[in-house]
Parts: structure tokens; sequence; C-alpha cells
């Protein structure tokens, strides 16, 4: 009864008018600031927008895995991460029938046939390639890229987890796809590789970056070929400096690709953040050469020419040296590994190339394995990065690796046992097959002790 009352009071009260104004002007300050607002939310796309968003999420993991504890890890199998791009090459498979082969291209370039009719489709690759190395070395691995999902990426993926390669840290983009490459020799004797753009490895963005595994990994690998492409460029640069936040290694493979070759001052800029951020660098004598400015003599391709083992001053190194470089490793094949520290340098006299048999393959096989030989031995035991005997014995290990490399026998016989860096025993030293074996001396043909080994051990 007393909100009925109530009610009619208030219908009983004459209704106050609305007061009626003017809509209040803004001024001229007012209206260009929200302009510049409107502006501005209409020209930040959308995905600027989620990039921004996906980096503040990884710094978001990051932060939150610097205070969390990974338990207990193997300190004899540290693990590695391979960052870069993974893709199939499509080789030549063979030279048509009732075609002449031009033998002077031929002697310099074996195996390699010009306008093929077929190819052989091969995993492919520097970053993957060295991952699979060093999981056929006993290391434990986990590649970081991005592929297409498709049939090429699929069998990309399958390709790796079977050969020991965790792909824990492998994004698949369907809206791309896996990178390949076409690759043949010309009438004129150089190489011409065709490769498909724009493709997967191209679009790994930061938020595909897996903070969990630069976290466990103790050493984080890197080469020239995630810098061609601004997206990757930047990416790669954020891997490593969350890389380096978890107190990892970083170990930066130049491998310079064909696009680089042109100047060398362009290189340099482009280089120069993934150069100055690595603690290791392990680079050709001709990538040295490139870099300082040094022209090769003119009879440097032949056999006889002494300066292809030179080893060069600190004084040249010093050139493109950096502060926060521990160690930079000159590669030559097999043939020679140099190593400079800040206060120390040395090298370690190799082998020639294996000869080209029916069970060898060709010396460029093996600079893959060097790679990873070195990054098998220098996870181990960071703390020794830095000393000269150690380092020794680091060189003389990968130029082992890489002669055995260049023995197709080695897919099937193996590298080093597993989880052991150096040796202790005969029996578990590295092994290749003997030129007895093949017959390829001229006592060959006498009997064999059937008693004796049938490998013999590298010393």
């Amino acid at each position: 009864a007393a909100t009925t009352a109530s009610s009619a009071e208030e219908a009983d009260k004459p209704k106050e008018p609305k007061k009626r104004g003017r809509r209040k002007v803004k001024t001229a300050e007012q209206l260009s600031d929200d302009e510049g607002e409107d502006q501005s939310k209409d020209l930040m796309p959308s995905n600027e927008m989620e990039v921004h968003s996906s980096v503040i999420d990884l710094e978001s993991k990051v932060e939150a895995l610097l205070s969390q504890d990974i338990g207990e890890v193997d300190k004899l199998t540290p693990l590695v991460c391979c960052f870069g791009p993974a893709k199939y090459s499509f080789i030549p498979s063979g030279r048509p029938a009732n075609r002449l082969v031009d033998r002077e291209i031929h002697s310099r370039m074996k195996d390699m046939f010009w306008s093929p009719d077929e190819f052989v489709r091969a995993p492919g690759g520097s970053s993957s390639n060295v991952a699979l190395a060093l999981a056929a070395l006993g290391g434990r691995v986990v590649f970081m890229g991005k592929l297409g999902d498709d049939e090429y990426g699929q069998s990309m993926l399958y390709h790796l987890n079977v050969n020991g390669v965790q792909t824990r840290a492998v994004s698949l983009d369907p809206s791309a796809p896996t990178a390949m490459s076409l690759m043949k020799v010309t009438s004129r004797g150089s190489l011409n590789t065709s490769c498909v753009k724009p493709c997967a490895e191209d679009s790994f963005l930061q938020s595909d970056i897996n903070p969990d595994v630069l976290k466990e990994a103790k050493m984080f690998y890197y080469n020239s070929s995630a810098l061609l492409e601004p997206t990757t460029r930047s990416s790669l640069l954020k891997a490593i400096e969350v890389s380096k936040k978890f107190g990892g290694i970083t170990f930066f493979d130049l491998n310079l690709p064909m696009p680089l070759w042109s100047s060398s001052k362009e290189t340099k800029s482009l280089i120069k953040d993934a150069w100055e951020a690595a603690d290791i660098i392990e680079v050709t004598k001709q990538e040295l050469e490139f870099l300082c400015g040094i022209k090769p003599s003119e009879n440097s391709d032949t056999k006889d020419e002494k300066s292809e083992f030179a080893h060069y001053s600190p004084e040249v190194v010093m050139k493109v040296w950096h502060d926060n470089l521990k160690v930079l490793f000159v590669t030559n094949g097999t043939s020679k590994i140099h190593y400079y520290t800040e206060k120390q340098n040395g090298s370690v006299r190799g082998t020639e190339d294996a000869p080209i048999t029916p069970f060898t393959s060709e010396m460029s096989q093996s600079g893959d394995t060097i790679a990873a030989a070195l990054m098998n031995m220098l996870s181990i035991n960071p703390h020794l990065v830095t000393d000269k005997v150690y380092l020794h014995k680091t060189a003389k290990h990968a130029i082992k690796c890489g002669v055995i490399d260049q023995w197709l026998a080695a897919r099937e016989r193996g590298f080093l046992p597993r989880g052991i860096a150096e040796p202790s025993s005969e029996h578990e030293e590295a092994r290749f097959i003997t030129e007895r074996e093949y017959r390829t001396i001229p006592d060959a043909m006498q009997p064999v002790n059937p008693s004796g080994s049938e490998l013999a051990h590298v010393e």
C-alpha cells in the first residue's frame, strides 16, 4: 500500500521541464588529438598489433621461466638448439643417355650434371644438416624453424625425428609452402639454384620461438641463411637475446649464402648484430679473406699453392674480432683447422681430400659435420672454450669426423660412440674404411688376417 501511495504522489507532481543546452564544442587541439588517435588506430595493421602482442607474450614467458628450475639435466649430453631454415633440395639424378659429357666441367664438379631430366629429392638446409650431423655424433639436439604443413614439410619433420633430432620447436604453417631449391649446373659450368619464394622458412615470427627449449639448451647455433629475410632476421636476434638471458652459449656458423658474396661492406652491415652477439664463430678460410679484404693469389685453386694452408697472424684476425668473442675457428675443409682466442692461437693439420671412389662422397659433405663436431666438444665442456689444449683436441676431433663423413660407409658404420667425447680405448676410436678393404693399394691382393679388425683407428 505504501508503494502504491508513493507512486501516486510522484504521478501527481508536475514534471520539471528538461533543460535544453547546446552541445559542447571541442577546441581545435582536442579535435586534432582525437583525429590523430583515430588515424593511428586505422593506420596500425592488425598483423602488427598481433606481432606486438606476441612479443609481449614471449617476454612474459621468458620472465616466468627465469624464476623456474628445469630440474636435473644430464650434464654429459647437453642440449643444443639449431636455428634456421630446413628445405628440400632437388639434385640432378643422372645424365640423360646419348648426351656428350664436357670433361672439363665434369673434372671440376664431379657427380654434377647439367640440363638434367630427372632429380632426386634430398633433405637440405645448412641448419637442419648440422642438427642431423650432431645427432649422428651422439649429441642431444633440437631444431627450431618453420615448415609448411604440406607433403614436403611432413616428410622433413619425419626425417628429422627418425634421425634423432627433436622437433618440439618446429612450427608448421598451413598457409606457406615448405622451402625447396632446384640445383643444376649450367652449360658454362656455373651452379644454378632456383628457390621457392615466399616460403615457410621466411615467415618464422617471434611468436614461434619456444622459450622452454632455449632455457634447456646450453648452446644456440645459427648461420647467415637466417639473416636474408627481415622477418627471420628479427626473430633470430630475439632468439639470441632470449638464449643469452638463460645463460646459453651462442655459436655462429657464418656459412655465407650466394647473395652475400657480392659486397664485403654490405655483408658486414647485414651480419653485424649476429656477429657481435656470438660467443663462438666458425668461418671458412675463404670467408675470412672475404671479410678482411684479402685477395687470394692467382694460384689459390691449384694443389701446389702453399698459401691455402697458411696460418694468418692474430693481427689479421683482429680486424673482425669483437669484445664478446671467445674463440674463432677458421676451417679449410679437413685439410686444416685454425683457432684463435684473445691471447692464444694455433692450428691442427688434417688430411688431404678423400679420393673420389664409389665408396666416398665429396669433401663438401664434411662442412656441416665439422661444425657439429666443434659444438659437440664445446657444449660438453664450455668452461674450457678458451683452453688451448682443449681447443687443439676439439679441432682434431672435428677433422676426424669430417674425414669419416666423406666416406659413404659412415652412414652405416656411424661416428663416435654416444656420449663419449674422448675415446678411452682403441675400440671406441673414430673409424673409417681402410684402403686395403677396398683394394686401393698394391698389396691389397694379399690375404688379410681374418682375426684382424676390418676397421682402422684414427689416432
